[in-house]
């Protein structure tokens, strides 16, 4: 390094001898020493050869840039521009005043000065490193080709490598959700080349003023390193016709191979841009639930971790992208490192912690801490539900294994409709149902979700599923008769809106990858057609007596009661699950009002009123031997 000092020591003197001559002859003298003479002496890379070549400088940008950098160095505050015209256009035999006078112009804007004329930092680290130093900035950093960069997407990354080897510019628009690899994939196919990529987050582009020295900056690094260039997050400026002009009428003059990033669709063909060069759109595939493991594996890499969990099962259940999993494991392992070891329950407390949503107020969380236990059914009907749950468990057999998923474009999510009397359990069998796939369950507010304006409720319904695909929890759409009820005939503009609402609710739902839970009080009350939507039906029948005597003393289990309950005659009552649990929190109030064990008599009075709340009111006979308690 010492070496390159010296050598640009050497170049410096000589610029500055120049610009502080007086003596014409001798200007003339300096600046064709300048221009001709070679100062590399034994090095094998002198970065100042290297960009004066590889930009193609002209003479006098020549000199215009070793006045910019002299500036930096000494302190100087000559003016490039015109210290350059000085000494360029009436000291050389070179030139021809008009057009170098044009090149120069053309030249220091775009490829080294910035808008106050002084050097591009980067440019000026680039030479005073000689290429060595790491460039960066907040707003774009650069990729350097590695050693052993593999990625889950080698065969995507191999296919779109192939359209760079085109002789042409080439503009690459990759989709996908965010987090999901588009970097990486990027990454990986300016490794194939063995080239760096410069890489700029639009997102952090906030400040309008510095956004078209930002893309300048950047775009003068990709072509110095010969390299790629990447604008991620491209959904910042999407509306924004006039940012996208100047960053296309930049890297059009500075970039060869160029992405785009972004989670929607760009619009461009208005632009004028890609007349002469290849375009491509590309959107990006989901990742098999394979690689999905492999990601986990290799994040966590821990066998205490991987005895806990089955990452098929955790690839099923939490539809993550790369980046959520990369959190997930950061989550995990810190829990670990501090506590030592980690339970599978606690693993799934922290996978869940990465979800970030804003469900507004169209849905809110339910805490539910029921398990299978709780769910007082016959086996054969529990078991179904059961089954429900392994089907999201072993969804990568069905959909990739077997293929099922290249024939089902849409439908490939979980659509379960619980019908039932009130307080058969069906909202306590959603909740079980998310407990044992480690999900949380939000109740989806259907009074916020439904507007009177035209238009208002289909918009609610798409942010809500949008919310949802990110939340990875399960929605529950809790009592839905009116909703869902048979679409009226139309007969006028409201009928026609009422079911446009509920036919866009129902193709979200087809098209959801995750968990719906509807629960109805009458099933006949729904349109047949929403019944092919659903992947599950499920009946809660009211519990019998030999279930409702278990819901009792299931409800009674941790409670001091006293050695006087009779199980026999509270379980005769044909009440559902829901009354039962309403009677037994009440009993339980007026023995501890009273600092007693629960008697008879708590009970009795309870269902009396539990009873009368209903619409019924009981007669004292149908308490027999207890009716002296009421």
């Amino acid at each position: 390094m010492k070496e390159y000092e010296r050598c640009i020591e050497k170049l410096i003197d000589k610029t500055e001898a120049l610009v502080t001559c007086d003596d014409s002859e001798k200007i003339k003298y300096l600046l064709e020493e300048l221009l001709d003479e070679n100062i590399r002496l034994k090095l094998d890379f002198f970065a100042f050869d290297y960009l004066r070549i590889f930009f193609k400088l002209s003479d006098i940008s020549w000199v215009c840039l070793l006045i910019s950098i002299l500036n930096e160095i000494s302190n100087y505050d000559f003016d490039p521009l015109k210290e350059a015209e000085r000494l360029f256009l009436n000291n050389s035999s070179r030139c021809k005043h008009y057009e170098e006078k044009e090149k120069l112009k053309r030249e220091s804007n775009l490829l080294f000065l910035n808008k106050d004329n002084r050097i591009d930092k980067y440019i000026f680290s680039f030479l005073m490193s000689n290429g060595t130093e790491a460039l960066f900035s907040n707003e774009f950093k650069i990729f350097f080709p590695r050693e052993n960069f593999k990625i889950q997407r080698e065969n995507e990354a191999e296919e779109l490598s192939q359209f760079f080897r085109k002789d042409k510019r080439s503009y690459v628009f990759i989709k996908s959700l965010r987090g999901m690899g588009k970097k990486t994939l990027a990454k990986k196919i300016s490794f194939n080349f063995d080239k760096p990529i410069v890489i700029v987050d639009i997102e952090k582009c906030t400040s309008d003023e510095n956004f078209g020295q930002t893309i300048l900056s950047s775009s003068r690094q990709s072509n110095l390193l010969d390299g790629f260039m990447c604008f991620d997050n491209m959904d910042f400026v999407s509306d924004k016709k006039l940012k996208i002009e100047i960053m296309l009428s930049i890297v059009n003059k500075l970039c060869k191979n160029i992405f785009f990033l972004s989670e929607k669709s760009l619009f461009l063909d208005n632009f004028n841009f890609f007349s002469n060069s290849n375009v491509l759109e590309y959107k990006m595939k989901d990742l098999t639930n394979e690689n999905l493991n492999n990601i986990w594996r290799e994040k966590l890499n821990d066998e205490d971790i991987e005895k806990e969990i089955n990452f098929s099962e955790i690839s099923n259940i939490f539809h993550f992208t790369p980046k959520q999993i990369d959190y997930a494991s950061n989550l995990i392992k810190s829990y670990k490192s501090i506590h030592s070891k980690i339970s599978k329950d606690q693993i799934m407390k922290e996978i869940r912690k990465i979800n970030k949503f804003n469900f507004k107020n169209y849905a809110h969380l339910i805490e539910t801490t029921n398990t299978w236990d709780d769910l007082i059914i016959n086996q054969q009907d529990k078991t179904i539900i059961m089954d429900i749950c392994k089907q999201r468990k072993l969804s990568n057999i069905v959909f990739e294994k077997w293929e099922l998923g290249k024939k089902i474009e849409y439908g490939k999510g979980l659509g379960i409709l619980f019908s039932g009397a009130p307080g058969t359990g069906k909202t306590m069998a959603a909740g079980i149902i998310s407990n044992e796939l480690g999900l949380d369950l939000y109740r989806v507010d259907l009074s916020q979700i439904v507007s009177k304006y035209i238009g208002e409720t289909e918009k609610n319904i798409s942010i809500l599923f949008e919310e949802a695909e990110r939340a990875n929890c399960v929605l529950l759409f809790d009592e839905t008769d009116a909703l869902f009820s048979q679409r009226t005939n139309v007969n006028s503009s409201n009928d026609r809106g009422a079911n446009l609402e509920i036919s866009h609710l129902l193709q979200r739902m087809e098209n959801h990858s995750g968990i719906c839970i509807l629960t109805t009080n009458y099933i006949e009350n729904i349109d047949k057609a929403f019944f092919r939507r659903i992947s599950y039906v499920f009946h809660f029948q009211k519990p019998n007596f030999e279930d409702r005597k278990k819901i009792w003393r299931n409800m009674f289990a941790k409670a001091p009661l006293s050695d006087e309950i009779d199980f026999d005659f509270i379980s005769k009552f044909d009440i559902s699950g829901g009354n039962i649990k309403n009677i037994v929190v009440s009993s339980c109030f007026k023995a501890a009002q009273n600092n007693t064990k629960i008697q008879m008599e708590h009970i009795v009075k309870s269902i009396e009123y539990e009873l009368k709340k209903q619409g019924y009111t009981p007669i004292r006979s149908e308490f027999g031997d207890y009716a002296y308690l009421l």
